[in-house]
């Protein structure tokens, strides 16, 4: 074989191949776009519904239509619909934020030691009118938090991380049934586990990997919320993963336990070096 035609077989293949390749960026261009528009129509549908109810509680408050007992309620829902409405509208923002950074240095906000058990209280609070609408009481077991070492996280993040696994433990469990938070320190690996558990919609024990995917959602989570968007499991990994953490979920004796573990100390180092790097006061 001349070497002229070897070197033109050796161009033809290498075309090939990046022509195969650039199919396959193509198409997943395509794909990224088309959950991007699914995704947006998705929010916007979730936006409309709490803010239709806020605007119509608003206006009968206004009108004075309601007794005090009942405007008491009306004010409960309302504080409940906006809470929705911001736990939506910080996840939408997250998604471009964390498709763009993939690493903890690349974040500006700070590092800080927070203590789990009086965040979990807080957004279990926040949460609670939502799930008063299908009686289902959110409780945080004090006396599994025995030992509450602070662990270091941006706590913005972390903070969405336990909002969208107790919103989905709200959405999917069974009307008058409980959801309960428990933590632990770990000993060994000086970490910090949470574990939130529900009872409601089963998870398939072949899915408890791919609920973690980006816009995956089970067939019965669907036909119980068809606008759902399949991005808060999504976001919580994301964020798990970059503070150097796991996130796992399982299927147990009938109950939907998700389990969230953080190292207590293990970024501390790490928040002098992006204090220093970002002028974060330490």
């Amino acid at each position: 074989m001349s070497e002229n035609k070897f070197t033109q077989e050796r161009l033809e293949k290498e075309i090939e191949r990046l022509s195969q390749e650039n199919k396959s960026l193509i198409e997943h261009l395509d794909q990224v776009e088309r959950e991007k528009v699914e995704y947006l129509q998705n929010v916007s549908h979730q936006l409309v519904a709490p803010l239709n109810a806020i605007k119509w509680h608003i206006e009968n408050l206004t009108a004075a239509r309601i007794g005090i007992d009942r405007a008491k309620k009306v004010l409960k829902s309302v504080y409940s619909q906006a809470s929705i409405a911001v736990h939506l509208a910080k996840n939408f923002n997250l998604m471009s934020n964390l498709e763009a950074d993939h690493a903890l240095s690349k974040l500006k906000e700070p590092l800080q030691e927070v203590t789990l058990r009086s965040l979990l209280v807080n957004l279990a609070n926040d949460f609670q009118p939502l799930a008063w609408d299908q009686n289902i009481k959110i409780i945080v077991d004090d006396d599994m938090f025995d030992v509450k070492p602070d662990v270091w996280v941006i706590k913005p993040l972390v903070s969405q991380v336990f909002s969208n696994i107790i919103e989905n433990a709200v959405k999917y469990s069974t009307p008058g049934s409980k959801i309960i938070i428990e933590g632990k320190y770990l000993n060994e690996s000086d970490s910090f586990e949470v574990s939130i558990r529900n009872r409601g919609i089963a998870l398939n024990p072949e899915n408890t990997s791919k609920i973690f995917f980006r816009g995956f959602r089970e067939d019965e989570a669907k036909s119980k919320y068809p606008a759902g968007t399949g991005f808060g499991l999504y976001i919580a990994k994301r964020i798990v993963e970059i503070h150097e953490g796991t996130i796992l979920a399982k299927s147990k004796d009938g109950w939907t336990i998700f389990y969230v573990t953080l190292t207590v100390k293990g970024l501390k180092g790490k928040a002098r070096e992006r204090a220093k790097k970002n002028g974060f006061a330490d």
